[in-house]
């Protein structure tokens, strides 16, 4: 798309289109990095001669965060840089994994736009909401699928590349509401998709989360980052709380006190080696991003003196920090549902709550099964998986019905 809105600029005789790339968090920032790199060394391959330095120079787009985007500022956190009367220099905006902004963010941004630039907006509309208020492309895409004259042009992509057909099933049926079908993919017996119905889970998650957890610390030990973040990014064990007993806290303290009893180590102190990391606020001074993800491994200076290094995995590539420069981290055996939105494994464990969770909703469950890109586990009962597909996000922001052309 970006390729050839360039290639019509510059047909039309225009100068290159200034084109900003955003997303909600670092982690998803990152993302779109090596998406837009990987599309462009394809694209190249079948583009003439006389155009390739038109599309070679989207290399140039730097993707960030939309905080940093608007022009972060340190005494406000809803107020930006670029506003009404500092408007972005952009002709072009596509801001990724648009389903997490919210609606003041999204608001800020469309004060922030000139009145000639194009917004595209790419995101799951049936995946969570913002952790804060509104609904934002949920609203729009319902909005336009049912106005008479919609101010929004929509195209739904249909063809899932990230994973197989089974998990792909499972995806479809949780996007329509159809439990039975959620069920039957549950119970298809296929390598993508499992189905634990233990009452005790710690059965099978224990063995899963002790051998990774130990392939991390391996890693980390032996100073080798690249393979610590390799085994952090093979499985996730994602968790609708917190806390409680289905929580990330309790199954965090789990796989720790796990691998003391495997390896004979004791982590006492917080910032260990082999710790896995989750950045959980945005630190402008280092540029670490919310949703960074990370590992404590054994270092050396230039002298030889052992010391322990953070090397964190964000938009820019991984960048090693001393653990004392870090801010808000927390320990990622296990990390919330919502915390994983941007984000992707090769192999996704669900660890859904009890039915009567107030976070037990169908859009959760698909976001949970949607990370995954080979293997995906479901771990619950049936009757929590029929209660998640039957209870929806409720969210009255009145947008979707002025979108509608309806009274709100």
């Amino acid at each position: 798309m970006l390729a050839l809105l360039a290639e019509q600029a510059h047909a039309a005789g225009e100068r290159p289109l200034r084109i900003g790339l955003a997303a909600p968090t670092g982690k998803a920032a990152a993302r779109v990095r090596v998406a837009v790199n990987g599309a462009l060394d394809e694209i190249l391959r079948r583009t003439p001669d006389d155009t390739r330095p038109v599309v070679e120079r989207l290399r140039e787009v730097e993707p960030s965060t939309l905080h940093r985007l608007l022009g972060w500022r340190p005494d406000s956190r809803s107020r930006f840089r670029h506003h009404r009367g500092n408007r972005l220099p952009h002709d072009v905006v596509l801001v990724d994994e648009a389903s997490m902004v919210s609606l003041t963010h999204m608001a800020r941004l469309l004060e922030a736009l000139r009145p000639q630039a194009r917004l595209i907006l790419v995101g799951d509309a049936d995946q969570l909401v913002s952790v804060d208020a509104g609904a934002v492309l949920a609203d729009l895409v319902a909005g336009a699928e049912v106005a008479a004259d919609p101010p929004v042009a929509l195209a739904r992509l249909r063809t899932v590349h990230r994973f197989g057909e089974t998990i792909g099933a499972l995806a479809e049926a949780l996007r329509v509401g159809d439990a039975d079908a959620v069920v039957a993919a549950l119970s298809a017996g296929s390598d993508e998709v499992r189905w634990v119905r233990d009452e005790d889970p710690v059965t099978t998650l224990r063995p899963l989360l002790t051998q990774q957890a130990y392939r991390v610390l391996t890693a980390a030990r032996d100073g080798d980052a690249e393979g610590a973040l390799t085994a952090l990014g093979d499985h996730r064990l994602l968790c609708a709380h917190r806390t409680g007993p289905h929580g990330v806290r309790t199954w965090n303290q789990l796989t720790e006190t796990w691998l003391t009893e495997e390896t004979g180590l004791t982590f006492y102190d917080q910032m260990y080696v082999g710790r896995p990391l989750l950045v959980t606020a945005n630190d402008y001074a280092t540029g670490v991003l919310n949703g960074d993800t990370g590992v404590v491994v054994a270092s050396r200076t230039p002298d030889g003196t052992p010391v322990r290094m953070a090397v964190v995995e964000g938009a820019t590539g991984s960048t090693r920090f001393a653990p004392s420069r870090l801010g808000d981290v927390e320990t990622m055996h296990a990390m919330t549902i919502h915390k994983a939105q941007g984000s992707q494994a090769r192999e996704v464990t669900v660890l859904l709550p009890e039915a009567d969770s107030p976070l037990l909703t169908r859009e959760l469950f698909y976001t949970a099964v949607t990370r995954a890109e080979e293997t995906v586990r479901v771990v619950a009962p049936e009757e929590v998986v029929r209660a998640a597909v039957d209870r929806r996000v409720v969210r009255a922001s009145g947008l979707r019905q002025r979108l509608a052309g309806s009274p709100t």
